[in-house]
């Protein structure tokens, strides 16, 4: 997979090949049904000629995670047909782009949080060049974050943490002065490795 593009390989190809390898392996499901559910957009790019994440920086007046990098995404609703309504309408309301300007390009892995929440993910892509209308009661900033960053494993740092009996490697990545880490981090490195590099 090339994260430069040009004349032989664009951002189409990009997002045909995370198509594919998404549709042609098995996604990660977990059987948590008291946890609370959430759907969350990893949501690509073209910027630069390359590809880029679009990630949100979590405001004060929000109740969970303040000041913490997150994909657009949040609570299940009840109305909600599915979780990738769940995620589409959740970005709809954090940043202000509409279903109809993203490409979905398949679900990747389930995961848990600390914070109780069995947590849906998928990846999405960018058709134009985004306005974005951010909710300023849950967002302080919207950053568009190199994927290479995270392809590349340019983590300043680990640490090894202990949750419910199991180790996991936390990774701390510097963007522009910002610090993404947790489960944000660790969703876009496990993609790298299990989706990007397969």
């Amino acid at each position: 997979m090339k994260l430069n593009f040009d004349s032989t390989y664009s951002f189409e190809d990009f997002k045909k090949e995370i198509t594919n390898k998404l549709s042609s392996r098995n996604k990660r499901s977990i059987d948590f049904p008291d946890f609370r559910k959430s759907a969350v957009l990893m949501l690509f790019l073209e910027k630069n000629n390359s590809p880029h994440v679009v990630l949100t920086v979590r405001s004060d007046k929000v109740s969970t995670h303040k000041g913490q990098v997150a994909f657009p995404g949040g609570s299940h609703d009840e109305d909600d047909k599915d979780f990738l309504e769940t995620a589409l309408r959740e970005t709809y309301e954090e940043i202000g782009l509409h279903q109809s300007l993203i490409e979905i390009l398949g679900e990747y892995d389930e995961y848990i949080s600390i914070m109780g929440f069995h947590v849906y993910v998928f990846v999405g892509a960018l058709k134009d060049i985004p306005e974005y209308n951010i909710c300023e009661d849950e967002i302080a900033e919207l950053i568009e974050v190199p994927f290479s960053l995270f392809y590349n494993e340019e983590y300043t740092k680990t640490e090894r943490v202990l949750y419910d009996g199991n180790e996991y490697d936390v990774y701390y990545y510097d963007y522009n002065g910002i610090t993404i880490w947790g489960m944000t981090a660790r969703i876009l490195t496990d993609f790298s490795r299990n989706v990007c590099k397969s």
